[in-house]
């Protein structure tokens, strides 16, 4: 399959606002605008369900540092637990999975935590306990992304909660990515896991760590053998 090298910014009418998020942005303002010329008093009502949906609807611009030997935040959250786990999707190896929470309040983007080529996407369906569940990783709706690196393999997964129920994904198999770039949306909250060999990595951030998602740094990455 020929690669091609996704762009990191998508075009939108509204910087820092997901495009998607366009409709709903226009309907509150059109309402708004209505209850200002009929009922004024009632206008703050559509005024700040608009805002409201702004803010689950965020995507702003982050621009990556160049360090290929870092490995950088997925998800903007809150890390909930990193622990030893077998691999057998795509890694097929002992690995360290590195899981954070996002809440409804966090930019639902998920990135690339690596430069590489996207590999595996594969969507399974599932229930939807909450992210803090130790097992909403493997029972949940979620979609893998695997990345074939310069220094080995790396598995992400977006885990869909309770609450939207709703995963996007933006890549495909054979996309090639800089750290950083877009793999998809988490609506309303959830999960997102990294998966890296237990040997390739060492991750300096540990449960309760807040994390900026392209930003903040995970821990530094060593070539394989």
């Amino acid at each position: 399959m020929p690669e091609q090298t996704l762009p990191k910014e998508r075009t939108t009418p509204i910087p820092g606002i997901d495009p998607e998020a366009m409709p709903l942005l226009g309907l509150g303002i059109g309402l708004t605008g209505l209850a200002l010329g009929l009922r004024p008093r009632f206008a703050p009502l559509p005024l700040a369900l608009t805002a409201l949906a702004a803010a689950f609807y965020r995507d702003p611009k982050r621009q990556t540092p160049h360090d290929p030997g870092t490995l950088f935040a997925l998800a903007d959250g809150v890390v909930l637990r990193v622990e030893e786990v077998y691999e057998h999707r795509f890694i097929h190896s002992d690995c360290l999975r590195l899981s954070i929470n996002m809440t409804p309040l966090s930019v639902p983007v998920c990135r690339s935590p690596a430069a590489g080529v996207v590999r595996l996407v594969e969507h399974i369906t599932g229930e939807f306990r909450p992210a803090g569940d130790p097992d909403a990783g493997d029972r949940n709706e979620r979609i893998y992304i695997g990345l074939h690196t310069d220094w080995g393999p790396l598995l992400v997964t977006m885990v869909a909660g309770p609450l939207a129920r709703r995963l996007i994904c933006r890549v495909s198999a054979g996309d090639r990515l800089d750290s950083g770039a877009r793999l998809g949306t988490v609506r309303f909250g959830a999960r997102a896991d990294l998966y890296v060999q237990r040997d390739s990595a060492h991750f300096a951030v540990g449960p309760g760590v807040r994390l900026v998602a392209g930003i903040t740094p995970l821990g530094e990455v060593a070539p394989l053998p």
